[in-house]
């Protein structure tokens, strides 16, 4: 069975590191600072961490200077997403020392733009597919883009070769994650799939590993402990 690539994630509002429920930003719980929780799971053994820079993504600001100096302190491996949809957002994402950039899901309203990013860059984009039911809806603005299938066609033509799958109503609610809709997206798609939401327990990582996906994001899991990160990285990578 191959690996389960595990991200933990740190989403940054107003220089704390926060988590959300269900997408709502006024449901945002305070964890301390962003740069301390990266370290701890660094200590703990992560190889990825899943960086979000939530104002940047609700358009409230923006923690750049903050985010640029969590990449370039620590040695982990860094997923950078949160508002990257225009040039501005994305010359400063690639300006970074990160891994890989996440294009948020608003991008695809311009799918012209998607395009010639994925052209330029495809090895280091990825691409978010947020979605409530089967509709590609933006969390930080509630724009709905369109239909996930449609769009999966579209931008596995023009290259995409990965996709953050976030099922909106799961999205740290604890409740598990959909693995009927990431069973339809990994089917639907020659590109690789990273699962974000609703990761609750144990077991969870289990079942996404033995789907064969790529990787999965784990937030509000880790920092409420319903989860021990020692435990998820054993189940994710032996």
């Amino acid at each position: 069975m191959k690996q389960l690539e595990l991200l933990p994630a740190v989403d940054v509002k107003a220089g704390m590191a926060v988590r959300l429920s269900k997408a709502k930003l006024d449901s945002a719980s305070e964890f301390g600072s962003p740069s301390d929780v990266v370290k701890d799971f660094l200590l703990a053994g992560a190889k990825w961490i899943h960086l979000v820079d939530l104002d940047a993504a609700f358009g409230t600001g923006n923690n750049s200077v903050l985010i640029k100096e969590i990449i370039n302190n620590t040695a982990a491996k860094v997923q950078l997403s949160g508002g990257i949809n225009n040039d501005a957002s994305l010359n400063n994402a690639l300006a970074t020392k990160a891994a890989r950039i996440n294009l948020g899901t608003a991008a695809l309203a311009d799918i012209e733009w998607v395009k010639k990013v994925l052209a330029a860059n495809s090895e280091r984009i990825s691409i978010s597919l947020d979605i409530k039911g089967q509709m590609l809806t933006a969390r930080g603005s509630g724009l709905v883009v369109g239909e996930i299938f449609e769009y999966l066609s579209i931008l596995d033509k023009a290259g995409c070769s990965r996709y953050v799958v976030t099922d909106i109503d799961s999205d740290g609610a604890l409740s598990g994650p959909n693995l009927d809709l990431l069973r339809k997206v990994s089917q639907s798609t020659q590109g690789s799939v990273i699962a974000s939401g609703g990761v609750a327990k144990l077991s969870d990582l289990t079942d996404l590993r033995q789907m064969g996906i790529e990787g999965v994001v784990l937030g509000k899991a880790l920092y409420v402990g319903a989860i021990d990160i020692s435990k998820a990285l054993d189940i994710c990578y032996k």
